[in-house]
């Protein structure tokens, strides 16, 4: 992993395609720094951009729910609604501004709107629902890459190794499923919270809804979120302008 010095005393870090796939660094060095590498101007985070962006596997549809497929659980709808009212509690937003994202529509070949590639571009935190249905999903994977393709910057008074993707188990998956850009990415723990983070790691979040754990369920989003706030605070996610044509399904392996 390559990592210099900004002028503002920043570290930059570039991740390896296999491991998040983030890309050279933007344009806009001046003609007169050609052949030196220096890093992009600071960009200044918006109270309007979606604080997360939360990617979640469309079910599909079956003889019992054909009015509903494509269209997001209630659950993970019921997760998204219960972070946003978290967050809202712990970082400044503007006024009317939600602190995520979530596309609602349903999968189609018209699927990539601008206002998706465009929150996908400017949010600060990726946050994927881990399941089965989750790795086969080829939307899934695209929404993957394009975050990872966008640059990371490191406060200096951080630890680097540190990533803006924040893997959430919502179903168990097992060992060798898992695609090794994924597997790469530290899911989110809560090693502190003693038998509550095996039973987490052990059912998901979705499987503590199914057996009526709501304490606990709702113990962990709380977690998520001052986790999400801290790594607002020592990264910066550059935004970057996405076009469905450059983004692929990034769990698939192909290299660039």
């Amino acid at each position: 992993m390559a990592a210099f010095q900004t002028p503002q005393g920043r570290t930059v870090t570039e991740q390896p395609p296999h491991g998040g796939g983030y890309a050279a660094l933007l344009a806009g060095q001046q003609a007169g720094e050609r052949g030196k590498r220096t890093a992009p101007a600071p960009v200044s985070k918006s109270l309007r951009s979606p604080l997360f962006f939360l990617s979640y596997a469309h079910p599909h549809a079956t003889s019992r729910t054909q009015t509903s497929a494509g269209r997001p659980e209630p659950q993970v709808g019921e997760f998204f609604d219960e972070l946003s009212e978290n967050l809202n509690q712990l970082v400044s937003r503007q006024t009317g501004s939600d602190p995520g994202y979530m596309d609602r529509s349903i999968p189609s070949g018209a699927r990539w709107t601008d206002e998706l590639l465009g929150a996908i571009g400017r949010c600060e935190v990726f946050i994927p629902l881990l399941s089965v249905p989750y790795l086969n999903s080829e939307w899934c994977g695209m929404e993957w890459h394009a975050f990872s393709r966008r640059n990371v910057i490191v406060h200096s008074n951080v630890a680097d190794n540190h990533t803006a993707i924040i893997p959430v188990i919502w179903a168990p998956i097992p060992d060798e499923l898992m695609p090794t850009v994924v597997s790469d990415v530290q899911r989110f723990s809560t090693d502190g919270l003693g038998k509550l983070a095996e039973r987490y790691v052990t059912n998901g979040l979705y499987g503590l809804l199914r057996r009526g754990s709501t304490t606990d369920y709702q113990t962990i989003i709380w977690e998520l979120a001052m986790f999400v706030r801290k790594i607002q605070d020592a990264l910066e996610v550059e935004p970057r302008v996405l076009k469905r044509d450059d983004l692929r399904n990034i769990f698939r392996g192909e290299q660039p």
